[in-house]
């Protein structure tokens, strides 16, 4: 399945870079989680061969400019809603970790865009309190540190961590770090997912609010969760919840951890492909 060159565009008055596999719609969006890039997604699009597949980076990853602000759920939907605009809409939204949020809130500002949620091990947070309001100081600490010392290739080895914590591939070799590289030795994705990663209450908080307010359209979602927890407290409980609260399908997945899209890409492609009949 061919694949069109990446390209950046201003969704939602951010520099979005995104790239388009053609084929039969609707659009299948694939929206990554904490500080992930496009190419986590590589295994899944190969498996959806004949399908119009997008996947993109928010401000910060793949080159373009993180914007030296804590990003806010209301930017995610903006920018979401302008790249569904572009491709055709309704879009079928296939959401992983943190971008859970982003896709259950643009179904609920924007229901004629969405044509279905795919949640992948989404994130699941029932707040009683608003979180402390919090600043972009340490995503620009750490932008500095990894400017100043690009040897220590800060950014590559956070994610070389995190990925071997919270998937079963325990030896991704030479070929999955060059690949990645190339996105993470840039100061600016370092910066974007500490600033992603610092948002996360406030975005959680902000759902909750929009939930009280703007109700889900009636379209299909399926909640996908990991067997494997790696230590979440209540996971599938609160998994089951989120299943229960959007009226959707639950189902866990055997031999995943929390980046599925690596170890299940087939459990994804699978339910991409059942929401789509």
């Amino acid at each position: 399945m061919a694949a069109t060159v990446a390209q950046v565009s201003d969704f939602g008055g951010r520099p979005i870079r995104w790239r388009e596999n053609p084929g039969a719609g609707p659009a299948v969006v694939l929206v990554n989680g904490c500080g992930l890039a496009s190419e986590h997604w590589s295994e899944v699009v190969r498996l959806l061969p004949g399908r119009q597949v997008v996947r993109f980076d928010r401000p910060g990853m793949g080159g373009t400019r993180w914007p030296e602000t804590l990003p806010t759920l209301a930017e995610e939907v903006a920018s979401l809603a302008e790249l569904i605009a572009a491709v055709g809409a309704p879009a079928l939204l296939v959401a992983h970790s943190m971008a859970a949020f982003h896709a259950e809130a643009l179904a609920r500002v924007h229901p004629e865009l969405a044509a279905g949620l795919v949640l992948v091990d989404g994130s699941v947070e029932f707040l009683t309190r608003a979180p402390r309001q919090r600043g972009p100081a340490l995503a620009l600490g750490v932008r500095r540190l990894a400017a100043a010392l690009p040897a220590l290739h800060l950014g590559t080895l956070v994610h070389r961590v995190g990925a071997t914590w919270q998937s079963y591939q325990r030896n991704l070799g030479h070929d999955w770090d060059d690949r990645f590289s190339q996105f993470y030795d840039d100061p600016d994705a370092v910066a974007m997912g500490a600033a992603e990663s610092v948002a996360y209450w406030q975005q959680a908080w902000d759902l909750l609010q929009l939930r009280a307010e703007r109700p889900l359209p009636e379209i299909p979602v399926l909640v996908l969760t990991a067997a494997d927890p790696g230590g979440e407290r209540d996971w599938l409980s609160r998994q089951r919840r989120l299943a229960r609260l959007l009226e959707g399908r639950h189902l866990v997945v055997e031999h995943s951890r929390h980046l599925m899209m690596i170890d299940r890409p087939d459990a994804i492609s699978d339910a991409v492909e059942a929401l789509l009949r």
